[in-house]
């Protein structure tokens, strides 16, 4: 059985940018180690992450997200349990605050729909929390 969570919260305001890659390359080392597919994105101290794999993986990760100190405010948005997956990998490096062309891959990203997310009310909703995320509303 596959757990899909979804969250958004704000980030610590002592974060570096430098921290904040970080935070993207381990994100994303730790999901593809334990089979998590997903998307990280981060704009205007806000981070907003859909993480999807098996149940008790997503449990035990979405309770340490919850402790960690890089966030507060955290606000659970989406929690689907499924037998299929909604995201073929998970997708980082969507620093949109800092980085024109990570904007532009999100934007790529949120155009095509098949090719990355299987589910389309998915899709819509990243598509919505993204574009709200870069001011594109």
């Amino acid at each position: 059985m596959f757990l899909t969570i979804s969250y958004l919260s704000n980030a610590s305001y002592q974060l570096t940018d430098e921290d904040i890659d970080a935070l993207m390359i381990n994100t994303k080392d730790f999901n593809d180690a334990n089979n998590i597919s997903g998307i990280l994105i981060y704009s205007d101290l806000t981070f907003f992450q859909v993480l999807e794999g098996e149940n008790n993986i997503i449990v035990s990760l979405f309770e340490k997200i919850k402790q960690d100190y890089r966030h507060y405010n955290i606000l659970k948005i989406l929690e689907i349990k499924s037998n299929k997956r909604r995201f073929n990998r998970y997708y980082t490096n969507f620093i949109t605050h800092h980085n024109k062309s990570a904007t532009k891959e999100l934007t790529k990203l949120l155009e095509n729909t098949n090719e990355y997310m299987l589910d389309h009310k998915l899709h819509s909703l990243v598509v919505y929390q993204s574009r709200a995320l870069m001011n594109l509303y």
